[in-house]
């Protein structure tokens, strides 16, 4: 009767661990590939991804914007002495 018991108890444990593993993996691959969806409402600057029921939205900075402060002749900030 003992030896049954400790049978069907590790049975439920290997079953209980394999069920949080494969639940880890199924989350870990879901939140590393999130699907894109469209963002009719928001505008073509909008880039929003859904994972699960969770979504979230970034906007998308123009080209033009990056490729400005890219550039070595653009100017610098004036520096501030310790005074301020």
């Amino acid at each position: 009767m003992t030896s049954t018991w400790w049978t069907t108890r590790k049975f439920a444990l290997i079953g209980a661990a394999a069920t949080l593993a494969g639940a880890a993996a199924f989350v870990s691959v879901a939140l590393a590939y999130p699907k894109p969806i469209s963002s009719a409402a928001l505008g073509p600057e909008w880039q929003c991804t859904r994972t699960f029921v969770w979504t979230s939205c970034n906007r998308i900075r123009p080209a033009e914007a990056g490729l400005q402060s890219a550039r070595k002749d653009a100017p610098c900030p004036p520096t501030r002495g310790v005074h301020g």
